[in-house]
């Protein structure tokens, strides 16, 4: 098995939950790996707004919390990579799903050994799709991790410069060879999961699957 870790990146909305599901019930199911993990960073956000009991880096907002002091965002990751590398293990793949809008910066958080090992996958998926997305949340309320809502001004202020999604659509070869790991760029514009599937295709291929994701 050539990769240890996936990086799952891509705005808020952009379906990074839906596709690890279809992805570990792949890798499970065709013996790809024996054992996938998968740490979200939102779980890690929480512990440290837990502690801010003096609203120091965050304030209460609309989906539960806003992040005030930017450098949280760097904690996460780099306690992030120091679990990652606890988990690893032979024959397992362990799923990291974040969203950022600099990942060339956010990437700095992590150790090469992490990186070596890495496949990362972004999923594009422009702003206004996102948004939209995001706003259906907020009417339909919804419970879970998966199902967690970004405050609207943070999505339009924090979310909307993205840039992965610059070297994307300027050229794809140009957004490979910037990134730190092998990259496969996952489309999720459009609804419904018939498209998705058969972007996620490339993912199964550089892990190593072989049948069509049902």
């Amino acid at each position: 098995m050539m990769f240890s870790y996936v990086f799952l990146l891509g705005r808020p909305g952009s379906g990074k939950s839906v596709a690890y599901q279809l992805l570990a019930d792949r890798i499970l199911r065709e013996g790809v790996a024996d054992e996938v993990v998968r740490i979200d960073d939102f779980p890690i956000l929480k512990e440290i707004t837990e502690r801010d009991k003096d609203f120091k880096r965050h304030v209460r907002s609309e989906g539960d919390f806003l992040i005030t002091d930017r450098s949280v965002y760097d904690d996460v990751l780099k306690e992030i990579n120091r679990r990652v590398k606890r988990l690893w293990g032979a024959h397992k793949i362990v799923f990291i799903e974040f969203a950022r809008n600099s990942y060339t910066e956010a990437f700095e958080n992590f150790d090469r050994e992490v990186l070596d090992r890495s496949l990362i996958v972004y999923l594009y998926c422009p702003f206004e799709v996102c948004f939209e997305r995001n706003i259906r949340r907020f009417k339909e309320k919804p419970e879970g991790l998966d199902e967690h809502i970004v405050p609207r001004d943070l999505m339009g202020e924090y979310y909307r410069r993205d840039d992965y999604e610059e070297l994307f659509l300027r050229s794809e070869h140009e957004l490979k060879k910037q990134a730190p790991a092998q990259i496969v760029v996952v489309k999720n514009d459009t609804e419904g999961l018939e498209g998705l599937k058969r972007e996620l295709e490339k993912v199964i291929a550089a892990l190593g699957g072989t049948d069509r994701i049902s």
